[in-house]
């Protein structure tokens, strides 16, 4: 009963342990058939970290035994053992954090809903699932931010500041005190004999409030954004050394408004000659004077596409539709 109890488990709940449940079973310490789901999670996370570490131990082991070992097919055996141990953790690392992403996605969805109070939450909380308020990318490591929910690219940022004055990032110096909610700037993916070269791209994310509808021509995140390029190529880049990067004059921009499509921000994006997007959920354009690419993506849309990014991985591990 207890083995069934787990099995069922890993096959409906725990599907990042299934690709190492034939190496754990010894190590799980269970043997109440009716334990609860939070309570075998943790069972089985213990022996998968039991498990981390013998393969640690293994490999270090092998490493030392390379230049003492004789017999050659039996070296070459442990190792083929070793190797398929590290390939099934692997896949249970990998397992997990398609779960994660799974996880994350629903928690946000829930974030977008109508609470009892007849009211939405405000976009910080919004922004908080995605990219910590406040912090940049020395701050948060790349596995601990959710920019793939936007741009998968995203998740490989070189430098990011978020919701802080653009005179107080540490990579720009402006006079300007307008607060863009995430800038990303990339860095050119070339070899070079100069490692002084100004940034290749740089990505500015704007969350707005759920479901407001009172944008105007002098107020609204088509405007704010184009203001925030505006400051940023009249003002300066620097290095985390403190060495000066130029912002060259055509370096191009990629920027994201995150938001609900309402009639007043429609209007706008008519007033800006952007282009609704085939599905009708957000729009698109480019701004030959910026040298700026636009995206405008509504909640649902952006939650509708990851989910469809994400769809086969979801599928592959069986994961609950809800």
């Amino acid at each position: 009963k207890v083995k069934e109890r787990i099995n069922t488990f890993v096959e409906s709940e725990g599907p990042m342990y299934r690709p190492i449940l034939k190496h754990i079973k010894d190590k799980i310490n269970v043997h109440d058939p009716e334990i609860k789901s939070s309570d075998l999670d943790l069972k089985l996370y213990e022996a998968y970290q039991s498990l981390q570490l013998q393969s640690k131990v293994t490999g270090q082991k092998l490493l030392q035994e390379i230049d003492t070992e004789e017999d050659f097919e039996e070296y070459n055996s442990k190792l083929n053992e070793y190797f398929e141990l590290v390939n099934d953790i692997n896949s249970s690392d990998l397992a997990r954090y398609v779960c994660h992403r799974k996880a994350v996605l629903d928690f946000l969805y829930k974030q977008l809903t109508i609470q009892p109070t007849g009211k939405y939450k405000t976009e910080d909380r919004i922004h908080g699932v995605i990219f910590p308020m406040g912090k940049t990318s020395n701050d948060v490591q790349l596995d601990k931010h959710n920019l793939w929910i936007i741009d998968e690219k995203l998740s490989y940022h070189k430098f990011l500041a978020s919701d802080k004055k653009l005179c107080t990032i540490e990579n720009l110096d402006t006079k300007s005190r307008k607060e863009p909610d995430i800038i990303v700037f990339d860095k050119a993916c070339a070899f070079s004999s100069s490692t002084e070269k100004p940034f290749q791209a740089i990505t500015i994310i704007e969350f707005k409030r759920l479901m407001r509808d009172d944008y105007t021509k002098d107020d609204n995140p088509i405007k704010q954004v184009l203001d925030y390029v505006d400051d940023i190529k009249s003002g300066k880049a620097r290095t985390p050394d403190g060495r000066n990067v130029p912002v060259h004059p055509c370096i191009p921009f990629y920027c994201y408004i995150v938001c609900d499509v309402t009639p007043t921000l429609e209007e706008q994006t008519k007033l800006y000659e952007l282009d609704k997007t085939p599905d009708g959920q957000g729009f698109f354009g480019y701004k030959k004077h910026y040298n700026a690419y636009f995206e405008i993506i509504s909640f649902n849309k952006m939650i509708a596409d990851t989910k469809m990014r994400n769809t086969i991985f979801f599928d592959k591990l069986n994961l609950p539709k809800t």
